[in-house]
């Protein structure tokens, strides 16, 4: 029987889609080039630096940001410092919006079933964007707080102490197949694709809005 489920967060539950774009056009006003050209530059330097972060010993994601910001300030001759754009990075983060169906997270509580949010990502963001954010749930873990990264293991160990619950009692939301879906597999507990962008990955228990999710839980 179902009990809990566990979310990832941006992508998941926060729509990150547009994650660059406003970064883009602050450095666009700055420098004079397009934003769409420069959201793609950010985009790959993004894609570059942080290339399987998660499979490396921890550190913050803030340290990974300085590495893309010292490549587009030298790139790029921008004049402020790397930690006002990573600043600036962070606040939109925490502008972030839920999707839409988040709503359903209250059905869940209803239910009477936990909700835990695992996300790797840095406090420094997270917290303010879930109080800005408001949406059920029981628990939080980040990377941040354990020093470990999905899909190591022990973080989903970790989430089920803090929880309480056992393996076959909870089921867990992911919107990325290589850390959040093979993770929770590798772990030994159900692992649900949530397919936000379109993409033409096969995967046999994939859902496109969390609506789907009840079929799961019942």
């Amino acid at each position: 029987m179902i009990k809990g489920i566990i979310f990832d967060l941006y992508g998941t539950l926060i729509n990150a889609n547009q994650l660059f774009l406003p970064i883009a056009k602050i450095i666009s006003n700055e420098i004079g080039q397009p934003a769409d050209i420069l959201e793609k530059n950010i985009k790959e330097t993004y894609n570059k630096h942080f290339k399987d972060y998660h499979l490396k010993p921890f550190k913050p994601e803030r340290e990974y940001y300085k590495l893309l910001f010292n490549e587009l300030k030298e790139n790029l001759n921008l004049k402020n410092s790397i930690d006002y754009y990573i600043d600036e990075m962070y606040k939109t983060f925490i502008d972030l919006k839920p999707y839409d169906d988040v709503e359903h997270l209250n059905t869940i509580k209803e239910k009477g079933l936990k909700i835990a949010i695992l996300s790797n990502a840095d406090n420094d963001f997270v917290l303010p964007s879930l109080e800005k954010n408001i949406f059920p749930f029981d628990i939080l873990i980040t990377s941040h707080s354990t020093k470990l990264y999905k899909p190591d293991p022990k973080i989903f160990d970790y989430t089920l102490n803090k929880i309480k619950l056992n393996k076959e009692e909870v089921i867990f939301i992911g919107d990325n197949y290589n850390v959040d879906i093979l993770g929770g597999i590798n772990y030994g507990i159900k692992s649900i694709l949530i397919k936000r962008i379109p993409s033409n990955l096969n995967y046999p228990d994939t859902i496109y809005s969390l609506k789907e999710l009840f079929k799961y839980i019942y």
